[in-house]
């Protein structure tokens, strides 16, 4: 909960930012454990996204996704919350490849007399 206020500064500035926090256990989600925070709620409307990690072979995907999302269209912030069992967790590591991701492209047809 440290990071709402510079986040919400990333928002308001349009700074891309990647804020990466832990979670508890992804069994303990919900639950009210000890020192779970809901920070995906929190940060929602203060963020582009935000990204529940529970499996660590999606860690380094939704990292490079964040990236991209960040800094492309309006840069902002998003938000990459991981469980703590994805983070213990081992896994082979693969860097994806280049993100091919949309980006927000409003198609205007403006009223012809305006």
């Amino acid at each position: 909960t440290n990071l709402v206020t510079p986040i919400a500064d990333a928002h308001m500035d349009s700074v891309p930012l990647v804020a990466i926090t832990g979670q508890v256990a992804s069994k303990a989600i919900g639950t009210d454990a000890f020192q779970e925070a809901d920070i995906c709620g929190i940060t929602m409307p203060i963020t582009k996204h935000n990204f529940l990690v529970t499996k660590a072979e999606d860690i380094a995907h939704t990292i490079a996704e964040a990236f991209h999302i960040a800094s492309t269209g309006r840069p902002g912030p998003v938000l990459v919350d991981i469980a703590k069992d994805a983070l213990q967790a081992k896994t082979t590591f693969s860097w994806p490849p280049t993100q091919d991701l949309p980006g927000y492209r409003p198609v205007t047809k403006p009223h012809a007399k305006q």
